[in-house]
């Protein structure tokens, strides 16, 4: 079954600009019973929630550092306790880091860009994950990835670039570890008009404090970027569908297509010489045999 949002509450990490203030917005408008804006910027997320509630809307403000395991967990709880179980819970929340070489990158940048870009986004599919399974409810999880989970747009964005592939890793593994009853999508956004390029502005001071982005590059990508709220139309009508890739920038296909290109002309070199089957899957399955076989052998 396919993300419900119609008279369900929908929870938005990230919620406060960019992507997820217009996931939340969207999310509103296609009918949800509340949607919980969860931002580390209570100001941000509080003026996103204005807006909900100016269009009709019911809407919650929440401040959380989703790197934060226990706080996630918390937020979950509080949220299920008093609205119900999401029928949508959304890991938007992300950073970047002042783009330069990655073995000019300072480790603290690297540090704190994981901590939210990939270990955020686990503890929400997992804080909220879980009791989705446990219910026959159940529901369904979008992430917010990249074009970057794809191949490679840019250079000098590495650990950004690590983080969304990762990310995408998670997911990929996740979709086959759930129930029938809950499912997960993947969005990979191109360039969107928003104010990621001011990440840093919230930096907490153990990872160099609060700097101000590069205003002439976030210019551009505000002014060039595709609308936050065409990405979220696209991201909702993709989780609705049920489809666990949810591009939504055509231009990003060249990215992953020069991946798949380079994947199988490195398997074709390897055919030449070695065709040997060490596959992992048949391995265990024969594993698994051959210990249900002892242990038949031991009763």
């Amino acid at each position: 079954m396919p993300a419900q949002i119609e008279g369900q509450p929908v929870v938005v990490t990230g919620g406060g600009n960019g992507i997820g203030a217009a996931l939340a917005l969207n999310a509103a408008a296609r009918g949800a019973s509340t949607v919980a804006i969860v931002d580390v910027n209570e100001e941000a997320a509080a003026s996103v929630a204005a807006q909900v509630t100016a269009n009709g809307g019911s809407a919650t403000v929440h401040m959380c550092d989703v790197s934060d395991a226990v706080a996630v967990d918390a937020l979950a709880d509080q949220l299920i306790a008093a609205h119900g179980l999401p029928g949508l819970a959304i890991a938007n929340a992300g950073v970047m880091v002042p783009m330069r070489p990655l073995l000019e990158t300072a480790p603290a940048d690297i540090e704190w860009l994981v901590g939210v870009n990939l270990r955020g986004a686990i503890h929400t599919l997992q804080s909220f994950g879980r009791p989705m399974v446990a219910s026959e409810q159940g529901g369904w999880l979008l992430v917010t990835a990249s074009e970057h989970a794809l191949g490679v747009p840019h250079l000098f964005g590495a650990p950004y670039t690590a983080s969304k592939h990762a990310v995408l890793g998670a997911c990929d593994v996740l979709r086959s570890e759930l129930p029938d009853h809950v499912g997960v999508s993947v969005l990979c956004p191109g360039l969107t008009a928003s104010r990621l390029w001011n990440s840093t502005a919230v930096r907490p001071d153990e990872f160099g404090g609060a700097i101000s982005g590069d205003s002439q590059s976030g210019a551009f990508m505000e002014a060039t970027g595709m609308p936050a709220a065409t990405v979220a139309e696209r991201a909702l009508d993709g989780a609705e569908t049920g489809h666990f890739l949810i591009p939504t920038h055509y231009n990003a296909r060249a990215y992953a297509e020069s991946r798949a290109e380079e994947v199988t002309e490195a398997f074709d070199r390897l055919a030449e010489i070695d065709t040997t089957d060490y596959d992992v899957g048949a391995l265990a399955a024969r594993m698994l045999e051959q210990l249900a076989a002892t242990e038949e052998q031991t009763d």
